[in-house]
């Protein structure tokens, strides 16, 4: 009997796109790619510190908001917490920094692209997209050393001496961390970040030949918003406290409570 030949659905396409980038990397040694997530294909990839009007200042911005974070939130961070725990915090919770979010995992990547009860354009027929980075190959083209770094580890000088009171230098346009994962946010969401000491340049820019952008158009959001459920992703599993809880019932039950 013959089989039955099925069409390839365009979400089936970019998944087998990814598997195919992973395997070509894996080849060149990359085991653990880097994902993220955007709501609009067309956003660069910029750190929050450098997005917007450039301005002379933002040296002092940083300063300024490290401080007051560190003072003011004190009483909520870790007992002993470095200036990276003060940094990646500040990150995971909105404040502008030279970091940016990264996963070691594509479906977290794919759910901050298109998940419903996240914030997103208004726009029709929105196109998302996922980026994918070979971050070995950024840092040996950065530092000539193919490693993913630890920062507390691996970096001369930590986030405090490199960028408020600058007594060290990081020595490269932008590199590839894997930090300790010290709070439930970061481990639920595999965080990965880079870390940019050039703020005003994409990403994109500066690497092109270690990134890859995979298009998600808005007719494939239902296939793969059945991956992410069948993945167990969600609102609750990536922001593991009550706030996130909330969201991710007020999804459930949006029914009852549509959003205005």
């Amino acid at each position: 009997m013959l089989g039955i030949r099925r069409h390839m659905t365009s979400w089936q396409r970019i998944l087998k796109q990814i598997h195919g980038q992973q395997r070509a990397w894996a080849e060149e040694g990359c085991d653990t790619p880097f994902y993220r997530g955007h709501r609009l294909a067309s956003w660069n990839l910029l750190c929050s510190l450098g997005r917007g009007k450039k301005t002379t200042n933002r040296t002092t911005i940083e300063s300024a908001l490290y401080y007051d974070f560190l003072s003011l939130g004190g009483p909520l961070l870790p007992a002993k917490a470095s200036s990276w725990d003060v940094v990646f915090a500040m990150q995971h919770h909105g404040l502008p920094t030279r970091l940016l979010d990264w996963t070691n995992t594509f479906a977290v990547a794919l759910y901050f692209a298109i998940a419903p009860n996240r914030p997103a354009p208004k726009s029709r027929g929105r196109t998302a997209c996922v980026w994918m980075m070979n971050p070995f190959a950024l840092n040996q083209k950065s530092g000539d050393h193919a490693a993913v770094y630890n920062p507390g580890i691996d970096l001369e000088g930590d986030y405090y001496e490199n960028f408020i009171t600058e007594s060290k230098s990081l020595g490269s346009p932008v590199v590839a961390v894997n930090p300790s994962r010290s709070t439930p946010r970061q481990a639920a969401q595999r965080s990965v970040f880079t870390l940019h000491n050039e703020i005003w340049k994409p990403l994109e820019e500066y690497a092109p030949e270690h990134m890859v952008r995979i298009e998600i158009p808005e007719s494939c959001f239902a296939e793969a918003l059945d991956f992410l459920s069948l993945a167990g992703i969600n609102e609750y599993t990536l922001f593991p406290d009550f706030d996130g809880l909330a969201r991710q019932l007020l999804h459930e039950n949006v029914r009852f409570f549509p959003t205005r």
